[in-house]
């Protein structure tokens, strides 16, 4: 599994952050939000800002801080190669 793809995993899995990430994957903030840019320009990912319809039914919404990425779209097996 690539590193995008590891990415779209762990935000399906629900990691919302570069932060969360990056901590997660054991990589540099910067690489991850470089990656994530990568995954919005493909579609695979919007951001939302809190506030927005999105957030409605999000279990984070009582603590949420600002923003943060969801899957655009359902993916049940991530196979993409770049």
């Amino acid at each position: 599994m690539n590193t995008l793809e590891k990415i779209l995993k762990l935000i399906q899995e629900g990691k919302r952050t570069p932060d969360e990430i990056a901590r997660e994957l054991n990589m540099k903030k910067e690489d991850v939000e470089a990656a994530i840019e990568v995954l919005k320009g493909l579609g695979y990912i919007e951001e939302v800002q809190k506030g927005s319809p999105s957030c409605e039914t999000c279990p984070l919404r009582k603590i949420c801080k600002g923003k943060c990425f969801v899957p655009k779209v359902k993916v049940l097996n991530v196979k993409f190669e770049l």
